[in-house]
Parts: structure tokens; sequence; C-alpha cells
């Protein structure tokens, strides 16, 4: 194959990875209960101008400004003098900068690859894995943070492969620091970086200043930001409250969160997955016995390391078992997983003719190309609508809202369990008052001393215990009437007894 030929094959791995990512984009779903939750903050500040995102936050503004920005630019047209935006294309507008931080990672990754290991058939083959990831897939056409969290730590790897000189620290450490102000696990990356910068090209006191300046500074800048939104709870306090399981971490969890790990680890790179860690784990075991002091031999060790202690972390430390935590991994697997291959694709080379090696080579990229696929049609167990089990939960909910803003002004909603799905799906100008009560008997009460006539209205999902709900209301004299049936919602009409 011609240098030129070489170069194409990057091109329409870009392009492949691209059109796939696009194509989630254009798929029918609703918003998981997060990106409802990110997407209200930027929908604050693309219409009211809230830039500090006032209310209960517990991420950095980053991501959720380029969200913002892309709901201003996408989104945004005024109304009756107003501006505003229907919350479909507000769902386009807010996943469009998760969707092309993803194909960017993809570029990132074959760069970052071919400057680890100078290969450029390797660096096609890590950039096709990250192409057609079912989890990148699935995690590209949303609004999370996590998307633009690790293009920047990825680029952070980038910066650092690009040269052996002091100023690629310094840049390693700027887009650090861009990543914590999208995410705070951005700086999950930093132990990885100072590793790699040691095998790379020496570790020095200056050089390990240069990378904590940038991020100090960032860090610093949050504390400010964070000042000045003058709140009652911290960004930092809502990060640990809500990132911090209720349930104590046991010996008996262990077990089921290690397969949890596993099963989101698995389809990080599609159904070849176990095979590629396995032929990494015998090529790791080879390189070692027979180079050890060879750079990528050392490079491939750093980044199993680094792998195999992020999930300990992972499965031994009470964090939250998300689907999306797993997405730091998939730029080192990918790396790893492409160079085990490699060591395998050695030994078959041996043992097969070249038609066979190649017929091998297209059903490789075929069941790449099937898993990034199906991802997209939303057939894979993570993302957003299908994260931890969730598939379709929220499918109905915009008609819901439109039916609820159709009701008199002022109309009261009792909503225990939609929270900021319901309040994004009703829109930034609505005129219903949505009220939350996380008990039956703090809602009799709280209903019961409403002194406003104004309709009021329970919405539940179908699948909620709502029957306990609706015995306490009529036990203390409500009428409850259903006025709102869909596949996946209900909706009551209720008239206190001082109203009957």
């Amino acid at each position: 194959m011609t240098n030129r030929n070489r170069s194409r094959v990057i091109f329409w791995i870009l392009l492949v990875g691209a059109l796939i990512r696009i194509h989630a984009l254009g798929q029918d779903v609703r918003f998981h209960p997060d990106e409802a939750l990110f997407s209200t903050f930027a929908r604050h500040a693309a219409l009211n101008g809230d830039w500090l995102l006032h209310g209960s936050l517990d991420k950095p503004p980053l991501a959720l400004y380029a969200n913002a920005l892309s709901m201003t630019a996408f989104a945004a047209r005024v109304e009756n003098t107003i501006l505003t935006f229907d919350a479909r294309t507000g769902e386009l507008a807010a996943r469009l900068p998760s969707t092309f931080a993803h194909i960017l990672l993809i570029a990132a990754v074959y760069v970052l690859a071919r400057r680890l290991y100078a290969d450029r058939r390797l660096a096609n083959w890590a950039a096709l894995l990250v192409a057609c990831s079912p989890v990148a897939v699935a995690f590209s056409a949303t609004a999370f943070t996590d998307g633009l969290m690790l293009l920047c730590m990825t680029l952070a790897l980038v910066s650092l492969s690009r040269s052996r000189g002091d100023r690629a620290w310094l840049w390693s450490g700027v887009w650090l620091a861009l990543a914590f102000g999208s995410k705070q696990q951005g700086l999950f990356y930093l132990p990885l970086v100072i590793a790699l910068g040691w095998a790379l090209g020496g570790l020095t006191l200056k050089r390990l200043l240069l990378l904590a300046a940038p991020i100090l500074v960032g860090v610093t800048l949050l504390f400010v930001w964070d000042a000045a939104r003058a709140q009652e709870t911290s960004l930092w306090t809502l990060a640990q409250i809500n990132n911090t399981p209720e349930d104590p971490l046991t010996a008996e969890m262990l077990l089921p969160r290690l397969g949890a790990w596993l099963e989101f680890g698995r389809l990080l790179l599609g159904t070849p997955t176990i095979l590629l860690l396995a032929a990494t784990v015998l090529a790791i075991i080879s390189r070692t016995l027979r180079a050890p002091r060879d750079r990528a031999t050392v490079i491939d060790a750093l980044l199993a390391i680094y792998a195999l202690a992020y999930l300990a972390a992972h499965v031994l430390l009470n964090f939250n078992v998300y689907d999306r935590y797993i997405l730091p991994l998939l730029p080192v697997l990918a790396l790893l997983g492409v160079r085990g291959g490699m060591w395998l694709w050695r030994w078959l080379s041996r043992l097969l003719p070249p038609q066979e090696l190649s017929l091998i080579s297209a059903a490789l990229v075929l069941v790449f190309l099937v898993g990034g696929w199906n991802a997209a049609e939303g057939r894979v167990n993570v993302g957003g609508d299908g994260g931890n089990g969730r598939r379709g939960i929220y499918t109905g909910i915009d008609e819901l809202a439109e039916y609820l803003n159709g009701k008199p002004l002022g109309a009261i909603l009792y909503d225990r369990w939609l929270g900021w799905e319901l309040g994004y799906y009703l829109g930034e100008w609505t005129d219903k008052r949505k009220v939350y009560y996380p008990t039956s008997e703090l809602l009799v009460a709280g209903a019961l001393a409403q002194p406003d006539p104004a309709p009021r209205y329970f919405v539940a999902p179908v699948d909620q215990p709502i029957a306990a709900w609706l015995s306490a209301l009529e036990g203390a004299g409500f009428t409850v009437t259903r006025d709102y049936t869909s596949a996946r919602f209900v909706v009551y009409e209720l008239i206190p007894p001082s109203l009957r």
C-alpha cells in the first residue's frame, strides 16, 4: 500500500465514524434524567443569559457552556418578542457538542497511536476501534458532559507525546485543566500523563511544575466562578453528595460491581473485546520477556497498569456504577487491544496464507462496523436512553408535557418521579407550577394546605407504585379522576375537598 493510500485510510475511518455518530444523533430518543438536568442549565444560559448557571449544579461549566452556545446557534429563535425554542430542537442542539467531540476523539486517538508507537497501521486500527466502539457511539449523541471531557483528556496525552520538550508538559496541563472544567473526573488522567511523560522523556521538577500550573489556574478559576454564583450549596459539596452512593460498600457488593464494570468494558471495543484483551495480556508478557526496556513495551505496561488501577478503583471504592464512567478507558484499551491484536496477527501469519488473513481482516472490520451501527440504532444497553437498563422509559414525555402545558394558567403539577425530565420538556417559559413531595403523606398535607383554587394534577410513570398515593389522596377527601393515559405516563386530576 502506497503512502497516499495509507493516508486515505484514516480519512475513510473518520468519515465512517462521523456517519455512525450522525445516525445516532438522528434517533428519536428523549433525554436521560442527567441529560435533562444539564440541558436545563444550558437552556437557562442560552435563553435567560444565566451564564453563572444558578441552581443545584454539581458539574463545572465548560461542557454546559458548549451546550448553551449550541442551543443559541442552532435552536434559539424569537417568538412573540421572546427568545425560545421547542424541546425537540433543544435536544438536537444540546447533543451536537458531544457528537463533534466524539468525532474529534477518533482523530486524537489516531495521532496518539502514531506518536506513541510510530506505526501507521496500528494507528488506523486504533482509530477504527474508537470509531465503532459501541460505548463511544452510544454516548456520542447525548448531552452528557463526558464527551468533551474525554476529548480533552486524550489531547493531554497527545500533547505530551508530541515532543520531548518542556512545552509539551505545559500544553498537557492546559488540556487536563479543560477536561476538569468539563467534568471533575477529567483529572483521572493525571497519573497516566505523568507516567507516560516519564517513559517518553523523563521527569524533572520543571516539567511537573509546567504540568501543574495550568491545572492549578483552572481549579482556582472554578472556585472563583462557584463563589460568584453565591448558591446555598457549593458545586463541590453537591458533587461529593451526588457521586457518593448512600449505601456503604460491603464485601458482598464487590463481585456484582466487578461484573457490571466488566460488562461495560466488554462493550468498549465490541464483540472482539475479550479476544483482543486476552491477546494483549499474552503480548505484554512476551514483549516484557523479550525486550523489557523497549519503549513500546514500557508504554504497553504503563497503559495496562493504568487500566487495571482504574478498574480496581471503581470496584473497590464507593463510586456510582454508571456506564459512562467506563469511557476514560476507551483510548487506553483501544491502543492495548490493537497492540494485542497485531501480536496475535503475526502468529496467525505464520499459519495462514495471505488470502485467509485478508478475509479475517475484512470480517473484523465488518464486526466492528456492525457493532457501531447497532449502538447508533440504540441496540446496546448503555448510553443515554439505554444506560443501566433504562431503554426508552421516557418515550412520550414530550407529548405528556405538551398536554400539561395545555392546562389552565398556573395549574399545579404534583410530580414525584419525573423531575428534571418533565421540567425540561415543559419548557423554559411554562406557566405551570411543578411541586415535588417525596412521600404521599407530605403530598396530602401540602395539597390540603394549598389555598390556591387552581387546577391540580398528579403526574406519574405508569410503572411506579402510585396506588398508595392515590389511596392517600382519596382518604383525605380529594376527588381523583384519571385525566391522561399513555404507554408510559398517567395524569390524575385532583379536586380538593374544599372545592367539591
